[in-house]
């Protein structure tokens, strides 16, 4: 039988909540009230955290690695640091510029050949319709007659003005992601050099700022955040297997049959298939890109291709979507509950959650804060049934 509450447990309870409704209406309209200031505070708030999120899950990558170089080449811990971590940048801006560089190329080639297919006359006269238009648009003795044609057609000077006033917007929220991304790509690598240098240090700063009480409970908590994390990577590392070997069996099979795919391409797109795919849904895009542009070079380069090509486009992108299905649904929430210890549809509904407030960081960091928090939610629970069935002092 349930135990009923008294009287004060209740006011207790009724006080709790309307604080806290309190609080969060109050929360709601000071947000409405001043919405930009608080803006603007996010924003400041995001260039700070992003990059030392990334530099602190990083670290995890580049300690063994400066630890590596410390260790075996005698070489001093800040030199060390610094080299593993140039290294790093060496690796990834390496990757991405083979990357980029394959697939620009390729289309380049691409469009090279769709524009000799094209009727030269078609395209002559297209041109010239352009140019005539152009130099009517700037014959100012005839403004007036070129602007009451855009009128007939809905073209007013406020829709105009309009226009330009979007594009403009557009701009403006480009540069500011463009500088908000140079930012990150500076502030990170500073933050990773302290982080894997200094890494105790700034942690005990951290500790001393709380009470004295907390700091044993801190420490604990830190304890597990760290290993979650850690399993996070070893969690990581087995999609990352799974992906380049699944592709490079699927690849090397698929190369047999398509006319100038090596089994030398095959190797290299599973291989970046299996390390893109630590950007979560961005990396597949970027990596499924580069088989698609070579089919559709080589299909324009060959004097007879049939639909070999086509359908080996279509061979790709089938290939893709059932990887996807296996990472998202098996593999990707077995492997991160097997090794964070969280539930497969907590490790989903984290992608989606933190993929939505902070959007690519948020993608990657899910796990993590995910399992830190799980962590966070744990310690305290057994904390207090510890006080629970902790025995009363006898009073004398």
């Amino acid at each position: 039988m349930k135990k009923k509450l008294t009287k004060e447990q209740l006011i207790r309870i009724l006080l709790i909540v309307s604080i806290l409704s309190v609080t969060v209406i109050g929360i709601y309209f000071l947000g409405k009230i001043s919405s930009g200031f608080f803006g603007v505070i996010s924003q400041a708030a995001k260039s700070v955290i992003i990059p030392f999120s990334i530099a602190f899950l990083l670290s995890y990558l580049i300690a063994p690695l400066a630890d590596f170089f410390e260790k075996k080449l005698k070489i001093k811990r800040s030199i060390s640091i610094i080299f593993a971590i140039v290294i790093g940048m060496i690796f990834v801006l390496g990757l991405l510029s083979i990357t980029l560089t394959f697939i620009i190329t390729q289309l380049i080639t691409v469009i090279v050949k769709l524009v000799d297919i094209l009727d030269n006359e078609t395209m002559r006269s297209f041109f010239e319709t352009i140019m005539q238009l152009i130099e009517k648009s700037i014959d100012f003795n005839n403004l007036s007659s070129v602007v009451a044609e855009f009128e007939e057609y809905g073209l007013t000077t406020e829709v105009i003005l309009n226009g330009f006033g979007t594009v403009f917007s557009s701009i403006k929220s480009g540069a500011s992601a463009l500088i908000s991304i140079g930012f990150t790509f500076i502030l990170t690598p500073v933050f990773l050099y302290y982080m894997v240098k200094d890494r105790l240090v700034i942690f005990d700063g951290i500790l001393h700022v709380f009470p004295e009480k907390s700091q044993e409970h801190l420490k604990n908590l830190a304890i597990g955040s760290n290993k979650v994390i850690k399993g996070y990577f070893v969690g990581q590392g087995m999609i990352i297997i799974f992906i380049t070997i699944f592709f490079t069996l699927s690849y090397v099979i698929l190369s047999f049959f398509i006319p100038g795919f090596s089994i030398l391409h095959a190797l290299l797109f599973a291989l970046i298939m299996g390390l893109f795919s630590i950007f979560p849904y961005i990396g597949v895009w970027i990596s499924m890109a580069m088989p698609i542009m070579l089919f559709l070079t080589l299909h324009f380069e060959a004097t007879d291709p049939g639909l070999v090509y086509i359908i080996g486009i279509i061979m790709v992108l089938v290939l893709n979507i059932i990887e996807q299905l296996l990472e998202s649904t098996i593999i990707q929430p077995k492997a991160f509950s097997k090794q964070v210890q969280i539930h497969p549809l907590a490790v989903l509904s984290s992608f989606l959650f933190f993929g939505a407030v902070f959007g690519l960081v948020g993608l990657i960091l899910a796990v993590p804060i995910a399992g830190t928090i799980k962590v966070v939610a744990k310690y305290f629970k057994e904390l207090n049934q510890k006080k629970k069935h902790k025995p009363k002092k006898e009073l004398n």
